[in-house]
């Protein structure tokens, strides 16, 4: 009887080898591919190409070997998701570094963030100044949060959301919807609340990737029902915890809204031929975006340190 259980202890055991090792074979199979797909078109080109023949865009250079095993191993990288959650994290740190004051205050301000005077001198959104000619507030916003746990919460669902849309998307529209969304959030929260609200935060802006993901999961059949559904969820607890916290729901709402606009208007993403002849578009609207982002923080900066000295 013993004899006989360690018999099929050892059968079990090979067993579970031979699928590793099959497994293994099978990655190894799938890096010995011919082509890839370009990240802004999603057309399929060859491996070797530096340009993308469809939309001309630039593909980097693909490893090869035990490269090409680790890039199927780890994450993907998705680099215009993981710079706004740098910058995210950059923006706090400065913020939460200069205002501290070596006080009991200090750990209460990295919970709950600084108060809205502080805030506002740091580039929050604010009706008031907005309507003074202060627009870039309605860009700089998105990368002030409220506390660190404010910002945790962003993080993750940015890390969830960013990576899987960029991917589909291409780094130009996602840049470009992200900051649209978010300064439609701020622009709908300026106009419902009261002129003297100040407020932060990135969540417009992931509240209208989300609407985006849940129009373009049910036109690309790829992604599956599973994920539209969670996405739906998503949006939802979103929603339900923000009006428990007493969140800025006015800009969850107008970045959501505005998600799920510009969604249907994005091109078929099932056909790449559509997404590639807009290309040259996206690009000139990523730049102008990236410097608007740019000058943006720059003018929150000056006007940050000009009221202190």
């Amino acid at each position: 009887m013993l004899k006989q259980r360690l018999e099929w202890k050892i059968k079990r055991f090979r067993r579970q080898m031979e699928q590793q090792v099959e497994s293994f074979k099978n990655l190894w199979r799938g890096t010995q591919v011919s082509t890839r797909m370009c990240p802004s078109c999603r057309a399929l080109v060859a491996v070797g190409e530096k340009r993308c023949s469809f939309c001309g865009e630039r593909l980097r250079r693909r490893p090869s070997g035990l490269g090409k095993l680790l890039q199927n191993v780890l994450p993907h990288y998705a680099p215009v998701s993981y710079s706004l959650l740098t910058a995210n994290f950059l923006f706090f740190l400065l913020i939460f570094y200069t205002d501290r004051d070596s006080s009991v205050q200090d750990l209460q301000r990295l919970l709950r963030g600084s108060n809205s005077s502080a805030l506002a001198a740091w580039g929050a959104d604010a009706a008031w100044l907005v309507q003074q000619g202060q627009w870039w507030r309605l860009i700089s916003a998105i990368f002030i949060h409220i506390g660190i746990i404010h910002l945790a919460f962003n993080s993750y669902a940015l890390i969830f959301i960013g990576p899987l849309l960029e991917e589909l998307l291409g780094r130009e529209r996602f840049l470009v919807l992200y900051l649209t969304t978010g300064a439609f959030g701020f622009w709908l929260s300026n106009w419902y609340y009261p002129p003297i609200l100040t407020t932060a935060g990135a969540s417009g802006a992931i509240f209208g990737m989300i609407g985006v993901a849940i129009v373009l999961s049910k036109r690309w059949s790829a992604w599956g029902s599973v994920l539209h559904q969670q996405l739906v969820h998503w949006a939802i607890y979103g929603f339900v915890y923000g009006l428990l916290l007493g969140a800025n729901n006015a800009a969850h709402l107008g970045g959501f809204v505005a998600g799920v606009a510009l969604g249907f208007a994005l091109g078929n993403p099932n056909r790449a031929e559509t997404m590639a002849s807009q290309q040259r578009l996206w690009r000139v609207l990523f730049w102008i975006c990236l410097a608007i982002t740019v000058g943006s923080l720059v003018l929150a900066l000056q006007f940050r340190f000009r009221n202190i000295s």
